[in-house]
């Protein structure tokens, strides 16, 4: 009785072979051609050839059509591309308007590029899943895998592999067929025998890693939805917690307390000697005693600027004296600035100059030095009283300014303009102030003095 149950759970463990297909092997790609052209033209629907690589011709000998990849990829692109439009309209022009300039709170040519990522991405889940669905991957297993003569498919052998679910196959007649073909070889493919259970150790270890995977997840849960006072574990610490001192702190390291250890006398940054080239550096034919004259010419012209903003701000209750000669500019003027450029004067650096020009100098000041840049008209639209007009660079005082004065102007700024010494190089200040004086003179130069061909040329510039 015990004998016949164990056989029972035995046979119950193992499942009934199936017949799964037959598979006919050939040793030449020509063979293969020619059988495929025979078993399509035969009628059978269900079955593929297996080669050790591409063969051109095996699509037409087979009878394959043509593979709708193509539309569902262009379905999905089409589809992102909707998704991202509408979803753009209704962020910017419905859901969230946001004026800004008044540009046009949705446009097409600004939607392009989300537009255009969002279809390429789904053209690619379309391409890479609609592959995968259309070959019916991925498919772990196979019974074929099991033929001793398969595994020559991937070196020099060729087979024609007929399923047993075609309406037209029978084990007898596709037999005779497949030999019909010539092949080398036919033989068949069953279904597996053992249980389709899965082995009791992998069983335990995939429901192991699987409770391991819910407790993470969970525990991710619990720490994005919950506080803590404790600060996040670094685990790649480098040197964010090296012992340092604090800026702007005291310490006892030092007799004075101090943490930042005041500069030697006589140092010198890397690469900022500067008087070695004084006209260079400066725009001064040499260096007064007094270097410190330059400084507080600086600031003392500053705060006369800022005097006279809040004079005019101030309701005038008195008439206005008499100006009186400015002492800080008197300084100014006697400092010994050069007259004569300190680089050579060539076409490559008046290029230079007018580039840099456009991109500092001519928002305020215009493209003509006129003093009329777009932020000063728009500040002069809106009435900014704290705005000072920048100077016309064709008024007569500041044509008459020397070359190192205007550098020493750019270096340092003016009046409400900032210094610039600290974001244009001093060789391309030198090509500024150059570009300047060329704007000057051509306002200035007499039409009687130009030949005809330069009148010419002129009058074509465009």
């Amino acid at each position: 009785m015990a004998t016949t149950i164990e056989q029972s759970e035995e046979t119950k463990a193992k499942a009934e072979p199936e017949l799964l297909g037959l598979l006919a092997e050939f040793d030449d790609p020509d063979a293969l051609i020619e059988a495929s052209k025979k078993v399509r033209d035969a009628g059978y629907r269900k079955w593929d050839t297996h080669t050790p690589f591409p063969i051109h011709g095996i699509d037409e000998a087979m009878g394959i059509k043509w593979t709708i990849l193509p539309w569902i990829v262009a379905g999905c692109g089409l589809t992102g591309g909707t998704i991202a439009v509408g979803m753009q309209y209704w962020m910017n022009a419905v859901d969230y308007p946001f004026l800004i300039s008044g540009k046009p709170l949705f446009s097409i040519p600004a939607s392009i590029p989300i537009t255009f990522e969002l279809s390429v991405l789904l053209a690619a889940f379309g391409a890479f899943l609609g592959m995968l669905g259309l070959n019916q991957l991925p498919k772990l297993y196979n019974p074929i895998f099991k033929s001793e003569a398969f595994r020559r498919v991937t070196n020099d052998r060729f087979f024609v592999s007929m399923d047993a679910k075609d309406a037209k196959f029978s084990e007898i007649d596709t037999g005779e067929f497949l030999n019909s073909l010539n092949p080398i070889n036919v033989e068949e493919f069953w279904s597996d025998t053992e249980s389709p259970k899965l082995p009791r150790n992998l069983t335990l270890g995939l429901s192991l890693v699987g409770v391991v995977m819910l407790l993470l997840a969970g525990l991710v849960a619990y720490v994005r939805t919950t506080t803590s006072p404790d600060p996040r574990i670094h685990i790649i610490q480098d040197m964010d917690f090296q012992p340092s001192l604090k800026a702007q702190n005291t310490t006892n390291l030092f007799p004075d307390g101090r943490e930042i250890r005041p500069n030697l006398k006589g140092t010198i940054p890397r690469g900022q000697f500067k008087d070695d080239n004084i006209p260079f550096y400066y725009g001064l034919k040499y260096l007064p005693e007094d270097q410190d004259v330059v400084t507080i010419a600086l600031q003392e012209e500053k705060k006369a600027d800022d005097k006279t903003a809040t004079d005019k701000k101030a309701p005038a209750e008195k008439p206005a004296a008499p100006a009186a000669v400015d002492p800080v500019a008197a300084k100014l003027d006697k400092l010994p600035w050069v007259t004569e450029f300190p680089v050579p004067v060539t076409e490559k650096l008046m290029a230079r100059g007018k580039e840099r020009y456009r991109i500092y100098c001519s928002a305020c000041h215009g493209l003509g030095g006129e003093g009329d840049g777009l932020v000063t008209l728009r500040a002069m639209e809106l009435l900014q009283g704290t705005w000072v007009k920048p100077a016309s660079y064709h008024t007569e005082n500041v044509r008459k300014l020397p070359i190192g004065r205007l550098y020493h102007t750019i270096t340092n700024g003016v009046r409400k303009m900032p210094a610039y010494g600290s974001q244009v190089t001093p060789e391309d200040r030198w090509a500024i102030v150059l570009y300047l004086k060329a704007l000057q003179k051509s306002h200035q130069i007499d039409a009687d003095t130009i030949s005809e061909a330069e009148k010419r040329k002129l009058r074509d510039i465009k």
